[in-house]
């Protein structure tokens, strides 16, 4: 389900310190996004969200629970193509009515409601300003404002409506450098609920005569680079290599690199790979919603850089990536 494929990444915990604000603010931006990342994986809720993106909206129902330590999900699309979404820690089915088609994949790539928000801020003062708001309403609840605002402009900046007794993140928009929105997902009806029944994780439609296809992705988390062949000579500020990995495509049985670099709030992933002819290598900018991608090739090899940031940043990673001597 494109960008509906995953969680609301939550801000993390770090100091908020940033020279701007009086101690009262810090301390109150601090203590909101405290309690969301501790409330995150922990409230059992049932409501309807939207998600605007790429000049569309989709409407989804969802229900989460944790029970016995494991968060489960379903999802019930509203508006377009009907589809029904079931999640565990291990696996993501996705069931498409009209087409007939079961599809499963592990749930590392899919975490529920869209991800436009980062979830971790390692040195998030010195990139990112906290600004308190005022209050505002959101699915009938009240819940404080916060801007997030980047330094510079390599990054998105965010604007998070958080409800302060519960710790709920009921909206967040994307903001690009340039303030336009790109991405919003507001809560349009929540209900907080005492527990949930695993029976009603269980898809409920009769699958008789569907497709079904599996996932043959490896997780290339076991795959780790040690040595890696490839460094950059300038990168946006803040940003530095966090992993290096490699992994087969399932169909192809190519190997691809993937190197994963990040301030600590955004993510940038480099694959490299070697294509079957010279003559597919692309080349030039791409973007499609707030996803950015710069692609160019090195001899016989294909570099692809995107990630949720502006053009700007992936076209200076893939410029500066090169080989070491």
């Amino acid at each position: 389900m494109s960008r509906t494929s995953h969680h609301l990444l939550y801000i993390a915990t770090c100091l908020l310190l940033t020279a701007g604000l009086s101690v009262h603010a810090k301390s109150e931006g601090h203590e909101l996004i405290t309690k969301m990342l501790d409330q995150v994986d922990k409230v059992n809720y049932q409501g309807s969200f939207v998600y605007i993106h790429n000049g569309r909206m989709d409407s989804m129902e969802i229900t989460h629970g944790v029970i016995d330590g494991e968060i489960k999900e379903k999802l019930v699309s509203l508006n377009g193509e009907p589809r029904k979404v079931v999640r565990d820690h291990e696996e993501t089915t996705c069931v498409w009515p009209l087409r007939k088609l079961v599809t499963v994949d592990p749930s590392s790539f899919y975490h529920g409601i869209p991800t436009i928000v980062p979830k971790e801020l390692g040195s998030f003062e010195e990139f990112y300003k906290v600004i308190p708001r005022g209050m505002t309403r959101v699915a009938n609840q009240y819940c404080k404002t916060l801007d997030i605002k980047p330094v510079d402009n390599f990054r998105y900046g965010y604007k998070l409506c958080i409800q302060p007794d519960t710790g709920m993140l009921l909206r967040a928009k994307m903001i690009h450098p340039r303030g336009r929105v790109l991405e919003e997902v507001m809560f349009t009806e929540l209900e907080y609920l005492d527990s949930v029944d695993e029976e009603f994780f269980k898809l409920d439609v009769d699958t008789t005569g569907f497709a079904f296809r599996k996932s043959t992705y490896t997780d290339d988390k076991s795959n780790p680079v040690t040595d890696n062949p490839w460094q950059f000579s300038n990168l946006p500020p803040g940003f530095t290599v966090s992993k290096v990995t490699q992994s087969r495509m399932p169909a192809s049985n190519e190997v691809v690199k993937h190197m994963v670099l990040s301030d600590g709030v955004a993510t940038v992933s480099v694959f490299i790979i070697k294509p079957n002819s010279p003559d597919k290598i692309r080349e030039g900018i791409s973007h499609r919603g707030s996803i950015s991608a710069f692609s160019k090739g090195i001899k016989d090899l294909q570099i692809t850089v995107l990630g949720e940031v502006p053009d700007e940043t992936v076209r200076l990673i893939g410029s500066s990536i090169e080989a070491k001597e």
